[in-house]
């Protein structure tokens, strides 16, 4: 019976030795032109890098979240479940065969080691805000909004309450004033 088991545990790892699904990797160069990074897969043993590896991002039609990424940052290479080549290039074809390819991934970004922690500005809330939180914007669940930063750049036209606000001095405004 041990030779049996011994046997299947070798016929499954010869079947999935080539497969992958996920791991986590470390950002080697992202290029935000392309929104591409090239990776090094963790555990690093091997030292090989994936390259040229399109960044998932949160988009929807007209409308992205960007995060730009550095080197250093862990991230998740997705491994998909067929060729994408064709697909990534907007067409419903796959030209091979690949299933759970190296060359085949995306990349989902980033992750934060269990060892650090994160200083949210509030736990209950979306927030966007830079690592040292010096900036944030704050939506609440009540639809309260809270921006804040050591300084705020308007470009554009700005309004409070159908009134148009301008830069303290600045005197096109209609009358009403920053302090």
């Amino acid at each position: 019976m041990e030779a049996a088991n011994q046997f299947l545990n070798d016929f499954a790892s010869g079947i999935t030795k080539g497969m992958h699904v996920a791991k986590l990797a470390k950002v080697v160069r992202f290029d935000p032109n392309t929104m591409a990074i090239d990776a090094l897969p963790l555990p690093s043993e091997d030292h090989a890098m994936v390259l040229n590896v399109p960044v998932a991002t949160v988009r929807s039609g007209d409308y992205i979240l960007y995060y730009p990424l550095k080197a250093g940052d862990m991230v998740v290479l997705l491994f998909m479940d067929n060729d994408t080549d064709n697909i990534l290039l907007g067409e419903d074809s796959a030209e091979t065969e690949r299933d759970h390819d190296v060359s085949d991934c995306v990349c989902i970004g980033g992750i934060t080691l269990l060892k650090d922690s994160i200083p949210v500005a509030e736990k209950d809330a979306l927030v966007v805000q830079n690592m040292g939180g010096t900036g944030k914007i704050i939506l609440r669940q009540d639809g309260k909004i809270k921006l804040e930063s050591p300084k705020i750049e308007l470009v554009g036209y700005a309004s409070y309450n159908g009134r148009e606000i301008a830069v303290k001095g600045d005197g096109t405004s209609d009358g009403a004033r920053i302090v």
